[in-house]
C-alpha cells in the first residue's frame, strides 16, 4: 500500500510539473513573494518523513495551493517564479526527492 500511496502522490506532483511548465518568461511584480513562498514551500516539503506518504501528499498540496494564488490572479510569471524556487530549492537541499518528484528534468542531462 506505501508504493502504491507514494505513486500517487508523485503522479500528483508530475501533475502540478506540467501545469508549472506553461507558464512565459515575463517578469512580475509579485515575483519576490512567489520565490520566496516557493522556497518556503519547498522547505516544508523537505522537513516531513519521506516515509510518510500522507504527509508528503498534504506537503505537496500545500505548496500547489500557495502556488494557486499567483494562478487566481493569472500571474504566469509569479507562477514560474514560485515554480523555479521550489525546484531550486527541492535540488539543492534534497537532490534525491528533487529527482523522484521531476524525473524528466535528470532525463536531460
Amino acid at each position: 500500500m506505501k508504493s502504491q500511496e507514494m505513486r500517487h502522490l508523485l503522479y500528483l506532483v508530475a501533475v502540478v510539473a506540467v501545469l508549472l511548465a506553461g507558464c512565459s518568461e515575463k517578469k512580475s511584480p509579485l515575483d519576490a513573494e512567489a520565490r520566496d513562498s516557493g522556497m518556503r514551500a519547498a522547505a516544508a516539503l523537505v522537513a516531513v518523513d519521506h516515509t510518510d506518504t500522507m504527509a508528503m501528499e498534504r506537503a505537496v498540496m500545500d505548496a500547489k495551493a500557495k502556488q494557486s494564488v499567483y494562478a487566481l490572479q493569472r500571474d504566469s510569471a509569479a507562477v514560474r517564479a514560485f515554480d523555479d524556487a521550489f525546484r531550486s530549492y527541492l535540488k539543492e537541499k534534497d537532490r534525491s526527492l528533487y529527482q523522484s518528484i521531476f524525473p524528466e528534468d535528470t532525463k536531460k542531462r
